[in-house]
């Protein structure tokens, strides 16, 4: 498994924030790289097993789809216990096609490991921490920071951005969740141009990087 940075940091705070309780959550991908994480609330509250919001769940692979994300797995975190799959975790691991990843906060650094799970039989996975766009080569020649502004004046932010920059060259846009970060990348595909990664960010917005057509 390739993971940015920020989002391995991203889903570690999660996990810490909610002790003594297990966190929990999906990842997704593109093209192979976990570039954002959803955080899922543990409706059972306790430090040794935990159970999504079937609503909140519904709602994270609908977002993931309109940014044409993919579901990459699912991870949640083990207060005090090691990073590795409870019979509990190996019991209601319906999917094959996902990783499941664990976050153990049982010593002083967290730990956190990847396995695939299927029919019963749990296989580590290796995991690559990436920066973003370090995958593709990819660094952003500019910046558009539109944490706190709505549709449709963050369309026109990036518009702006996107315009300053020359074919070929990258632009970074800093949005809010929901809306922003669906609509800004979905236009921006429209005209032509190339949506490359797509990051949460620790405080809740998105990192998106945009190629200027």
């Amino acid at each position: 498994m390739e993971i940015t940075r920020q989002v391995r940091k991203a889903i570690i705070d999660h996990a810490e924030g909610e002790l003594p309780n297990e966190a929990c959550g999906y990842l997704a991908e593109r093209d192979g790289v976990v570039v954002g994480y959803y955080p899922l609330t543990n409706l059972d509250k306790a430090a040794d097993h935990y159970s999504m919001d079937p609503q909140e769940q519904f709602t994270a692979i609908r977002e993931m789809r309109a940014m044409g994300l993919k579901l990459a797995g699912v991870y949640h975190s083990h207060p005090a216990t090691p990073a590795r799959p409870s019979a509990e975790d190996i019991r209601l691991a319906h999917d094959p096609e996902i990783s499941y990843l664990i976050i153990s906060l049982a010593d002083a650094e967290p730990a956190v490991k990847s396995f695939g799970i299927r029919g019963g039989v749990v296989s580590p996975q290796e995991i690559t921490v990436v920066e973003e766009g370090e995958s593709m080569g990819v660094k952003a020649d500019a910046v558009k920071n539109c944490r706190g502004i709505g549709c449709p004046m963050n369309l026109v932010h990036a518009k702006v951005g996107l315009a300053a920059l020359r074919s070929g060259q990258v632009l970074e846009v800093i949005l809010d969740d929901g809306p922003p970060v669906i609509n800004v990348p979905a236009s921006a595909g429209r005209e032509g141009h190339r949506v490359l990664g797509q990051t949460r960010l620790a405080d809740g917005a998105w990192s998106v990087l945009l190629e200027k057509c």
